[in-house]
Formats: structure tokens, sequence, C-alpha cells
């Protein structure tokens, strides 16, 4: 009954040509948008415009969507109510500071109760996620080609331009996602020193986390908080004992500092290799009501 979408797609919604086929598709069931960073206009990494979310949002609201909270959205299913007419769910991963300072303003703005979900150990300033440290050490480098071993796999990648570094960016994210997530901090020191960069204990500013006293007052406006694990690793990759603190922990973090944070779930990834019936049971046996991937249901 769900399908997760990348913000991209929103775009299709207001072509004329294809709006038949939009409402025929949301009909079924509720769409769940899936959103990342924003665009602050000064950073190294793509992300929405915020006067394209508008559009998104106005494009909605003008034609009776009905915005609605993703936990809602669960105990609906789970309790074989009724789905609402026309409904539509926003989230946004990981936790950084334009999702609070421009994102969540405009979901304000037009009524709608978006789910943050975090990653609770960049909250706690304890770490960036393993993703942003790679993507940042391909992004900064100063040189024009790399030679990483990762696993038994050699890539020889040319950073000559910011197209080659996107698509190393992608390779090398995308092989140690591969790999035991156990050594993935063994894996970011060998990317260091292939790129001839260090990682530093903080993240750089455009890669600066929300706080927990961001989220407490969005949380007062009507946003919601949700877990999204400690570090961001693919749980299937890990043992069980981490894997479970990393459900679990991500969980009780958000229960100490918000006031009614949202019992769902979201599989860092997400992809059907990225989790299991093990995290399911976890889920269940910690009071989480469900979670979301990024497969198409």
């Amino acid at each position: 009954m769900k399908t997760l979408l990348k913000n991209t797609l929103v775009p299709i919604l207001a072509s004329r040509p294809v709006s038949a086929i939009a409402s025929r598709f949301v009909k079924p069931g509720i769409p769940i948008f899936m959103m990342h960073r924003m665009d602050s206009g000064n950073q190294p990494y793509t992300g929405t415009h915020p006067d394209h979310l508008r559009r998104c949002l106005e494009y909605l609201a003008n034609r009776n969507y009905r915005f609605i909270a993703l936990e809602d959205l669960i105990l609906a299913l789970k309790n074989d109510q009724p789905l609402p007419d026309k409904g539509v769910v926003f989230t946004v991963d990981d936790g950084f500071w334009d999702q609070a300072e421009i994102a969540a303003p405009i979901f304000l703005e037009y009524d709608c109760p978006a789910t943050f979900f975090v990653i609770t150990g960049m909250l706690d300033r304890k770490l960036w996620p393993w993703d942003v440290k790679a993507s940042h050490l391909i992004a900064s480098s100063n040189l024009e080609q790399i030679k990483i071993t990762l696993g038994e796999q050699t890539y020889s990648l040319p950073l000559k331009n910011e197209h080659d570094r996107f698509n190393a960016r992608k390779i090398i994210r995308d092989a140690m996602k591969e790999l035991d997530n156990e050594r993935m901090d063994d894996m970011l020191v060998e990317l260091a020193v292939a790129t001839g960069n260090e990682i530093s204990a903080t993240p750089p500013d455009h890669h600066r986390p929300l706080t927990w006293d961001n989220a407490r007052q969005l949380e007062k406006s009507g946003i919601s908080f949700a877990p999204h694990s400690i570090t961001h690793r693919m749980l299937s990759r890990l043992y069980d004992d981490t894997a479970a603190n990393e459900i679990v922990g991500s969980w009780e973090r958000l229960q100490n500092e918000l006031a009614s944070p949202s019992p769902v779930f979201c599989y860092p990834t997400g992809r059907p290799v990225d989790y299991g019936q093990r995290e399911v049971s976890i889920l269940k046996d910690n009071g989480l009501i469900g979670a979301v991937s990024t497969v198409p249901a």
C-alpha cells in the first residue's frame, strides 16, 4: 500500500499531459514522497530548491490532495481503517541543518505534517555519516584520479571534473555498501589516503546536523521525528547485537530527547538486501509500529 518516490518525481504531477496518469496512480494507495537535502544556494551537493518544494505542495493543495502523517497512515493500515481519499505523505531523511531551517518551514506553511527520519549519532555530535564522509573526501580531493581497492575490486577513477566526481562518489559509495559494514571506519581511512585527504572529527559547515533543540521546536509546530539508526550503516551487514543497537539505540535517543517521537523506523539505504526478518523482529520487540524502505510496493 505504500510507494516511496524520489522528490524528483513530483514535477511530473504538474505536467498537464500526464496529470490523468498521476491521478490514477495515487488513487489505489498513498504515495510517500522521500526527500533529502535542500538547496541552500551555496553547497557542493544537489538539493531540492525551496521554490520547487513550494510549487509541488501548492500543486497538491490546489487539487485537494490531503497531507497526512506517516504514522497516521501506518496506524490506518494496521487497524484496517479506510485510507483518506487523495492522501499524500512526505518524509525527509537524515537530519541535516537545511532540512530543519529550509524544508520544515515550507512544510509548516502548507500544513503538511512531514516526518523527519534522523541519524541520532549525528544529532548527538558523535559522528557524521559514512556516506557523507565518502562523498566529501571525493568532492574535496585535489587529485585528478584516485585508485583504491575495496574488497576484491580495485577502482581507478578520474576526478577531472564534476561529472567524474559525481560518478566516483556513486561507484565508491555503492561498493562500500556491499562490504562488511563493521569495517566502515577502516574503509573510510583507506579512501582518505587514496584521495589525499584527512577525515575531520566534525563535518564541514554545509554538512552540519540539525540540533535537538531544532527538533524540539519543530515537533511543537507539527513536524514528526523518527529513528533512522545511529550511524546510517546497512543493518543486514552488521552483527546481531550491532544491528539491534542501531535500531533500539536510535529509538531510545529520540524518546529521551523529544516529547512524542513517531514509532516508525527508516531503514538506512532501504534496499531489499539492507534489512530482513531479523530487523523486523527487533522493531516489533521494541514497540515500533512499522518501517519504510526504498522499495515500491
